[in-house]
């Protein structure tokens, strides 16, 4: 090749990777600006924290969920007159079923949900869940005589490793408390943060948060529920959180609230969303929001200190954000866009009436401003917010005990769904490790976890 041609060859080259370098920013670009919901997966997952969909939003609309709240029990007769109370039953896991149904109505819509879906297609076989292909970041158990098993572990890293073995950990907690009956089951979950991630729609799985469209999922509470930690910051578990907050809380009553908005995230989640946010606030005077950056951890305040605010912004990230139900746990006023994803206890969201918990705002933050002006102008409205949020979701919906009546009705509507194949299924030991055996492992061990590869 003569000199003359090896020049026309570099720049050639070099031509073509100009073009897929300036390909590859837009497509990055579009991908994080864009309000559309059918970007590609393959570039979801090349673009910092996700792509952030502000075209569509969640209504919820259960305010009947929240009206019978404390009625007796009138199906058995030695419960006519039992009562949730707060003080006595928050953390009481041994709730039985009836007592369950009574003290958190409303708070099943989703499991309802999910059992008419596959109910009317016939139902879930052991089969549908052998196609699913388990990527990383899923898992596979099963509940036999009950008792936990686990039958496969898959974790990309020790983020995922965390949140499987709080998942399971969550159920193995729900089912040690449990006074009745329990079905024999097998099931999958995802601790992904959006269901394309790992599969499309149309499979039985268990997820923390779903697309309206998504209606082929059943909704699991999150693994904060269990404990949560990673390498920026340690939580804990989430009733040790709300422990800490009504602590600060008794020394910060709501007169001597900040009466700001306050906000700390990352802007690599979701930035078009949560950048707009912060162009909103800036400048005013009711506004505290701040870019979190976890390598420096500039501008990092406590859960806990949220609370000495009046005001509490939440911003969706990547997917749903699990951060909410810290935030709900401030007699504070929760201020958020319209939701996208749906977590299992966001049926109690009120955004109007006599029972309003948070306020609602448009996506693109257009009518923060004249909602906080509003808001600060009329405090008792404020308070009487905070006080619904804290009476509903802090004190009620919440509580360990509810998350433990949320696992076993999961578990009974999962198991009216779920069609054992008497004739061919093996008892639990003989497919899976019991949970007890499995958070022994090594963590190595629970990366690639299978159970017929260890037998």
């Amino acid at each position: 090749m003569s000199l003359q041609q090896k020049y026309y060859y570099t720049r050639a080259i070099l031509l073509w990777l100009v073009v897929l370098f300036g390909a590859f920013m837009f497509t990055m670009w579009f991908g994080m600006n864009s309000d559309k919901d059918n970007i590609h997966p393959v570039i979801t997952q090349l673009i910092p924290a996700g792509h952030c969909t502000c075209e569509h939003s969640t209504t919820f609309n259960c305010s009947s969920c929240l009206v019978p709240f404390g009625y007796p029990i009138g199906a058995t007769p030695d419960l006519t007159q039992w009562r949730f109370h707060y003080d006595r039953d928050k953390s009481n896991e041994c709730l039985n079923r009836s007592q369950c149904r009574a003290a958190f109505p409303g708070l099943f819509e989703d499991v309802n949900r999910a059992e008419q879906f596959w109910n009317s297609r016939g139902g879930i076989t052991r089969k549908q869940l052998d196609k699913i292909n388990l990527r990383k970041g899923m898992a596979r158990g099963m509940i036999y005589a009950g008792e936990l098993y686990v039958i496969e572990a898959r974790a990309a890293q020790d983020d995922h490793r965390r949140k499987i073995l709080a998942t399971f950990s969550s159920i193995h907690r729900a089912l040690s408390a449990d006074t009745g009956s329990l079905p024999d089951i097998e099931f999958t979950f995802s601790v992904e943060d959006k269901l394309q991630d790992i599969m499309g729609s149309g499979q039985p799985l268990w997820t923390f948060g779903r697309k309206v469209s998504e209606e082929s999922v059943w909704l699991m509470p999150d693994f904060g529920f269990w404990a949560w930690r990673n390498p920026s910051v340690a939580i804990g578990p989430y009733s040790e959180v709300v422990e800490k907050i009504k602590q600060r809380e008794e020394a910060t009553p709501w007169a001597s609230k900040e009466k700001k908005l306050v906000w700390r995230g990352n802007l690599r989640f979701a930035p078009k969303l949560r950048r707009r946010l912060l162009e909103v606030a800036k400048g005013k005077p009711w506004g505290d929001v701040k870019e979190l950056v976890w390598s420096r951890k500039n501008n990092l305040i406590s859960m806990e200190d949220h609370c000495r605010y009046m005001f509490v912004a939440h911003v969706e990230g990547r997917s749903f954000s699990s951060s909410l139900k810290y935030r709900q746990a401030c007699r504070s006023v929760i201020v958020t866009h319209k939701l996208q994803f749906i977590q299992h206890h966001h049926y109690l969201l009120q955004a109007e009436g006599p029972l309003q918990n948070y306020v609602e705002v448009e996506r693109d933050f257009s009518d923060l401003e004249k909602k906080m002006e509003a808001l600060l102008q009329d405090e008792e409205q404020a308070k009487r917010i905070a006080d619904n949020s804290v009476r509903v979701f802090r004190e009620r919906y919440l509580t360990k005990a509810a998350e433990a009546c949320y696992w076993r009705e999961l578990i009974h509507g999962w198991g009216t769904s779920f069609l054992r194949e008497e004739a061919t299924e093996a008892p639990g030991m003989a497919r899976g490790s019991r949970y007890e055996s499995f958070i022994l492992l090594e963590s190595k061990d629970m990366m690639e976890f299978s159970y017929s590869q260890i037998e």
